[in-house]
């Protein structure tokens, strides 16, 4: 092998590296999550990529259903969102099942909208908490595990506010005088962190819709 043809095969080998690390990145399986419905979504994400497309459509549904009973358990105000992204679940099962999607791309887009339309409705939950002198934090905690699987469904690297806030929310304990405690100043700093990140997944997947032909 002469030099130049080592320095051009070394070239393409950089090439195809460097073309995998984008792949390796937007791979998400359910080892990536903790609670349902992401680890069910998650399920239905590598049937699809299996061609199990029945299986697939019978874990989006089974997601679907998932979400619609948490609409009982957010703020009256936000319920109606909740449900309709079960609602879009609903639809993209059936979509599955008549082989109208055509790559996982589409199912991580609407994984990543129902995630965001959740840690939405907590967010607003937890609002209204901290406005009539509740404690906030479960609710905070809510949304913080929603908006981190939607930044992991979409791809997205969230801006720093939002990124401490959600770790900081993560590590607290699930009781109610575990690990965080959230002063109004504190609890106002992890409501703006959460809405922002909120706001960055929503810019994700708009910018997502404006490139399709």
């Amino acid at each position: 092998m002469d030099k130049k043809t080592y320095s051009i095969l070394s070239i393409l080998i950089m090439a195809g590296f460097m073309a995998a690390i984008p792949m390796a990145f937007a791979q998400t399986s359910s080892g990536d999550f903790s609670n349902e419905p992401d680890k069910t979504m998650a399920g239905a994400h590598e049937s699809f990529l299996k061609g199990e497309m029945n299986k697939a459509a019978d874990q989006i549904d089974k997601a679907a259903a998932y979400v619609k009973k948490e609409a009982d358990r957010v703020a009256k105000d936000s319920r109606e969102g909740v449900r309709k992204a079960g609602e879009d679940l609903d639809r993209l099962a059936q979509d599955v099942r008549k082989g109208a999607v055509k790559s996982g791309d589409e199912l991580k887009k609407v994984f990543a909208r129902v995630d965001n339309e959740l840690s939405k409705a907590w967010h607003q939950t937890a609002e209204e908490a901290k406005k009539s002198g509740k404690d906030p934090r479960d609710a905070l905690k809510e949304a913080a595990v929603w908006l981190d699987g939607a930044a992991k469904w979409s791809v997205t690297q969230l801006q720093e506010g939002a990124r401490v806030s959600v770790d900081a929310l993560k590590k607290a304990g699930k009781g109610a005088n575990e690990g965080l405690k959230a002063g109004a100043k504190e609890a106002d700093r992890l409501l703006k962190g959460i809405r922002e990140g909120i706001n960055d997944v929503a810019q994700r997947l708009r910018k997502g819709e404006e490139k399709k032909p």
